[in-house]
């Protein structure tokens, strides 16, 4: 990964936004240019250059245009590391650490990933993500959100979910990460629209039920607690039923893998790790999910096998969890750099 060191560019002062496209923010569409501009005063103000002038011109910008204010609020909403819409423009502190002259540098440098958050490296290469979901979770929380139909989501580590809510359906579209969903029971018109969750992989169609659904890379995996849900792959292939206390994979090409569901599938709904038997890389592998940074295991050491219940918390502890390591396996965590861990054989 490489950068460049050019000057940040002050953002353009939009006053109307164009006609609306896929962006999305607060659940209503978002000119793409108000987005992009969002991001970038976002940039400008974490930079630790952003003057007096600077700041003057960002709430001109917020007043110019509810939108402004709206992807703002999203951008705010989503990061949970941003200046408010009242703070004046107070800095993102990632950067602090870092001489004044370097901080503009630093911002273009692969080597940012151990000198900055990780969520500041995610906004630079990817800003339209966020952007694009209606709700959000940041890395190691759990977030609780009630539809409008009454369905309670929970969501798991840097998870992000986009509502689709009109006439015809009532969709979910799990973009990243995972959810717990406890379907509601409106009345009336609403009631009456089929509820839908949707994955890159195809759909899930529940039947007044609780189930816990999460993206992987190539798959999604699906456990049921209530009720069932069906599993239609998104190339037409034969949809799968699965049962309270069991399940499954969902493929593009295939529903697959039906077995009962275990501890581990829906605990982390409840603030809990559970791993019976797992290696350790594996084990790491699924812990890095809740902290930012480079958590791996030494060769030597990565076949070692753990079992156990590890608790997270609303904001996972994952440097607790680390520090339980060494009392079961002979083992020790050193950090190499702020975000750098690895687990190594004990010395």
């Amino acid at each position: 990964m490489t950068g460049t060191s050019a000057p940040l560019a002050a953002p353009q002062r939009l006053s109307a936004p164009p006609a609306a496209s896929g962006v999305r923010a607060g659940g209503l569409p978002l000119a793409p240019e108000v987005a992009q501009a969002a991001v970038q005063w976002f940039v400008l103000l974490s930079s630790g250059e952003a003057g007096a002038q600077d700041r003057s011109n960002w709430q001109a910008w917020l007043g110019a245009h509810a939108d402004h204010a709206r992807a703002w609020q999203h951008l705010a909403a989503v990061t949970q590391a941003l200046p408010g819409l009242n703070a004046g423009g107070a800095a993102y502190h990632g950067l602090t650490a870092a001489p004044r002259g370097r901080r503009r540098q630093l911002l273009g440098l692969a080597t940012a990933l151990v000198v900055a958050p990780t969520a500041w490296l995610a906004w630079r290469q990817q800003p339209w993500q966020h952007l694009q979901a209606d709700y959000a979770s940041g890395t190691g929380e759990r977030r609780t959100v009630t539809l409008p139909d009454g369905t309670v989501l929970t969501l798991g580590t840097a998870s992000r979910v986009v509502l689709h809510f009109n006439a015809m359906q009532r969709q979910v579209s799990l973009l990243a990460g995972e959810v717990m969903v406890a379907t509601g029971h409106p009345g009336g018109a609403l009631g009456e629209r089929p509820f839908v969750v949707e994955t890159e992989q195809g759909r899930i169609r529940p039947l007044g039920t609780r189930f816990s659904v999460r993206q992987e890379p190539a798959e999604t995996r699906v456990a049921v607690l209530q009720g069932a849900v069906e599993l239609e792959p998104q190339g037409g292939a034969t949809p799968l039923r699965v049962e309270a206390g069991q399940a499954a994979w969902l493929r593009a090409d295939a529903a697959h893998g039906l077995r009962a569901a275990v501890p581990g599938d829906t605990a982390w709904s409840q603030g809990l790790l559970v791993v019976e038997n797992q290696r350790l890389d594996d084990f790491l592998v699924e812990l890095g999910r809740y902290r930012r940074g480079w958590l791996r295991a030494h060769p030597a050491v990565a076949g070692l096998r753990l079992s156990g219940v590890f608790p997270l918390g609303p904001q996972a502890d994952t440097d607790a969890v680390l520090a339980l390591l060494p009392n079961s396996l002979p083992v020790q965590v050193r950090t190499r750099a702020q975000w750098w861990v690895v687990v190594e054989p004990q010395e």
